[in-house]
C-alpha cells in the first residue's frame, strides 16, 4: 500500500504597506513623510509627535506607521522591534492589523514573522525629525 504524500503548505508571506488615512487617532501624514520600503529598507522622514494618546498616555517622539498584509486575510504576524524602550514585542491579526513603532534611532530593526517566513525591515534610512 502506497503512502499518499500530502503537498507542503505553500511559505506564507510578509507583505509591509503604508497605511492610509488616520492610525490610532492620528492622521498617517502627521507621523511620517515621504516613507518607501524597498525590499527591506525604510526610507523617508518621521515627524517628531507630541500628546500621542492612543498610541500611549502623553507619548511624543518618532512614530513608525506600517501595515501588514498578510494579517487582513486571517493571519498572525508577530513582530519585534529592537532596542526598543518599552514594549517591543507582540502580534498582529485581522483585528489589529497597523504596527505603530516609536522609534528612537534608525539602527533598530523590525522583524516581522508569519509562520516560518521573516521580514527584518532596515530602518538606517530613516531621518528622525527633533522636537521643536
Amino acid at each position: 500500500m502506497q503512502k499518499l504524500k500530502l503537498p507542503k503548505p505553500a511559505p506564507k508571506t510578509v507583505t509591509v504597506k503604508l497605511p492610509e488615512g488616520e492610525v490610532y487617532g492620528k492622521n498617517v501624514t502627521d507621523l511620517q513623510d515621504n516613507i518607501q520600503i524597498k525590499g527591506d529598507k525604510v526610507s523617508g522622514t518621521l515627524k517628531y509627535v507630541k500628546g500621542y494618546d492612543k498610541f500611549e498616555k502623553g507619548a511624543e517622539g518618532n512614530f513608525l506607521a506600517i501595515e501588514v498584509e498578510e494579517t487582513k486575510n486571517g493571519d498572525t504576524v508577530s513582530f519585534e522591534l529592537s532596542d526598543s524602550e518599552k514594549k517591543g514585542t507582540g502580534t498582529l491579526n485581522s483585528k489589529d492589523y497597523y504596527l505603530v513603532c516609536k522609534i528612537h534611532a534608525n539602527t533598530q530593526k523590525i522583524t516581522l514573522k508569519n509562520g516560518e517566513t521573516s521580514k527584518v525591515l532596515d530602518l538606517t534610512e530613516l531621518t528622525l525629525s527633533p522636537s521643536e
